[in-house]
């Protein structure tokens, strides 16, 4: 197993390692700094490559295996069922974390001082769920990395499949694990240039916002961490308590994927290493392949909770009033918007321009200017927390719906 592997072999090691350099560096060279963005972008970039044949193969697969369709609607329904509860949850949960603790309260910042210049291309780049899950054709989604439009495709395909004969399917089958093990064996030579990016990533940050990043708003910033600790320490763990699992020891056996996406600001970066730890340990592929993909778009649990967060903490800093139904509208609105958000940086941002520009008014958009400086961090808690949320939703409705290897799952993640 990994864990008798020397410390020098492990890859969330160098990560953790690298990603401190990048702190330091940033702090020593910030001029320096500035210029290092270019190695998280080619490092997403590539990733981003290998989302859609990864994502495509994986879902065919657990289509095609299942018993029958009854098996996958089973599956859907309850996957559905589970992220929709879990977005009240989270919603709630950042809503009243910014309610109780109020981080903008005396701030009383002026909405003529904000510059709108500078989230025009967020209030742009925000699509509804129905734009981001058509797609334009077969061959865009796999190319620009949308997992949801690639989720659709890989569904028919795989009930196209379904109905095929058994002799040629089992061929078919075969041939896509075969590619899915060749997928997989490159994207782990590919991750170890993850600790360069975490390296850029930090270095870009420090060097382009200056040390006062790190205490700028630090009051919003640490409510947003404890709240995202406590959920999954509290809510999860409750979760997992009742599907017979320990939340901390789940934790450490994907230490590395978290350590990984904290770094590297983005959920996307360790799909793949987290699907395929995912079947290792005991879930089923046909589980893993519909509830991971779907859950990077339905069931962002650090995205609910920093946007229900910020929303309370603009109205408290730019003295907005507003009243229980208007806060309740905007927490249903949000239920529609976070939908299809991608797990890479900013998406987050995004929905939130979003969000404001949906509600006519009530909140003015220019207002989410103050959290730039910050989006950074907020970017990484919100990526950290909806990898933990849906490998945690895998396992449990794998648990759900018996399609778990019970004494594997707790022989290699407890």
């Amino acid at each position: 197993m990994q864990n008798n592997q020397p410390w020098y072999k492990k890859l969330w090691v160098w990560v953790l390692i690298f990603t401190l350099c990048g702190i330091a560096f940033g702090i020593f060279e910030p001029q320096l700094a500035n210029n290092t963005k270019p190695l998280i972008d080619v490092f997403i970039h590539i990733v981003k490559r290998f989302i859609g044949p990864i994502v495509f193969i994986t879902v065919v697969n657990g289509v095609m295996g299942m018993n029958d369709l009854k098996e996958l609607g089973s599956i859907g329904f309850k996957t559905f069922l589970y992220f929709e509860i879990l977005s009240i949850v989270t919603l709630a949960i950042g809503l009243i974390s910014g309610f109780i603790l109020r981080p903008g309260a005396n701030l009383h910042f002026s909405l003529s001082k904000m510059n709108p210049k500078l989230i025009t291309n967020y209030v742009k780049g925000h699509t509804s769920v129905l734009d981001s899950i058509i797609p334009q054709n077969l061959f865009t989604p796999f190319i620009t990395g949308n997992t949801l439009q690639i989720l659709l495709i890989a569904i028919v395909f795989g009930f196209i499949l379904f109905y095929a004969t058994k002799p040629w399917r089992a061929k078919v089958e075969n041939f896509l694990r075969k590619v899915q093990d060749l997928f997989f064996k490159i994207f782990g030579y590919v991750m170890w240039m993850s600790p360069l990016a975490a390296f850029s990533a930090m270095a870009f940050m420090i060097g382009q916002f200056g040390e006062s990043i790190l205490l700028h708003m630090l009051s919003l910033v640490l409510i947003m961490l404890v709240t995202c600790v406590v959920f999954i320490t509290v809510v999860l763990g409750i979760v997992a308590k009742i599907c017979n699992f320990n939340i901390f020891k789940f934790l450490s056996y994907i230490k590395h994927e978290i350590i990984l996406v904290f770094a590297t600001s983005s959920s996307e970066s360790a799909l793949a290493p987290i699907m395929d730890k995912l079947t290792k340990c005991g879930v089923d592929k046909s589980v893993v392949g519909v509830v991971i993909p779907s859950g990077y778009s339905f069931n962002l649990d650090g995205t609910n909770i920093y946007l229900s967060l910020v929303i309370a903490f603009i109205c408290q800093a730019f003295d907005i009033h507003l009243s229980l139904l208007e806060y309740s509208t905007i927490v249903g609105i949000l239920m529609l918007t976070s939908k299809g958000a991608a797990g890479v940086t900013g998406s987050g941002f995004i929905v939130l321009a979003g969000t404001l520009s949906a509600i006519h008014g009530k909140i003015p958009v220019e207002t989410i200017v103050i959290l730039l400086g910050i989006d950074k961090i907020m970017s990484e808690l919100r990526a950290t927390t909806n990898l933990i949320g849906n490998s945690v939703a895998t396992v449990v409705i794998g648990t759900w719906t018996n399609k778990i290897n019970k004494e594997q799952f707790k022989r290699i993640a407890q």
